[in-house]
Order: structure tokens, then C-alpha cells, then sequence
């Protein structure tokens, strides 16, 4: 009879035969996760240089046009969806799966730095109807 091998003293803390295989990812869109997330998109700011109301209509400018290859991240997606139509905060919002407030922040910083540019919608939004069926449009996609 063999006597069992010794347990190297060097990693003792492994189990014997057991395969070490890669760490699987974690899940980007784990509702746990997602606190930590805005906190890094945003770098822990929680409040926006300019403030974005929910029906605030963003458009890519020239500017972001030919800068949208060098972006990284939410800032590129931000620029990307923005590019051929105008889209509310609220439908950037729902379209990244990010908290709108992440989404305030960042749009803020490309305002700021001439990549988007901010359109108003009129005052009363009640009266705007093209915006009401695309905000209705994007809650039923949801």
C-alpha cells in the first residue's frame, strides 16, 4: 500500500487534484453590481457640472463625430447612439441600463468638452407629442 503523497508546503491552501480553471466574469449587469458601476463611470461624482433634465434632447456634434473612435466606454456608447438621431436622457438612460443620474454626469462632461450638444424640448412637454410616443415607445421596449 502507497502512503498518500504529502501536501506540498508551498500551497497547502490547494486541494489535491482539484483543476484550477479560470475565475469566471462577473456579470456587468448583476443588479449588486450596479452601484459600484455608476460610481466608476462617474467617478464618484454624483452630480453633474450642467444640469440634464430626464427630456433633455442630446445630439452628437461634428466634434464627437470624429472623436467618437477615440472614446472609450459609456462616453463612446454615449456618442455612438447620439450620432443619427437625437435622444433624451431618459432613453440613454434605458438604452445603457444605467442609472439616469450615471447618465446625467457623463452627458454633462462630453456638453462640457463639445461633444454632444443639449436641445430643450418645448416648454410644456405635455404639447410635445413626437417626444411623448418615443418616450412611450421606449418604456414598452423595456
Amino acid at each position: 500500500m502507497n502512503p498518500e503523497p504529502e501536501v506540498s508546503a508551498v500551497r497547502p491552501f490547494l486541494d489535491r487534484g482539484r483543476h484550477l480553471g479560470r475565475v469566471p466574469e462577473p456579470d456587468p449587469f448583476d443588479p449588486s453590481l450596479q452601484g459600484v458601476r455608476a460610481y466608476t463611470i462617474t467617478s464618484g461624482r454624483s452630480h453633474a457640472a450642467i444640469h440634464l433634465e430626464f427630456e433633455t434632447m442630446l445630439q452628437a456634434t461634428p466634434v464627437g463625430l470624429g472623436s467618437a473612435g477615440m472614446l472609450r466606454f459609456e462616453r463612446a456608447e454615449i456618442v455612438r447612439l447620439c450620432l443619427d438621431e437625437p435622444l433624451s436622457v431618459a432613453e440613454l438612460s434605458a438604452r445603457l441600463r444605467l442609472p439616469i443620474g450615471a447618465v446625467r454626469v457623463v452627458a454633462a462632461d462630453l456638453l462640457h468638452e463639445g461633444l454632444l450638444q443639449a436641445f430643450q424640448p418645448s416648454e410644456t412637454v405635455a404639447d410635445d407629442v413626437l417626444l411623448l410616443t418615443r418616450l412611450i415607445a421606449g418604456v414598452r421596449a423595456l
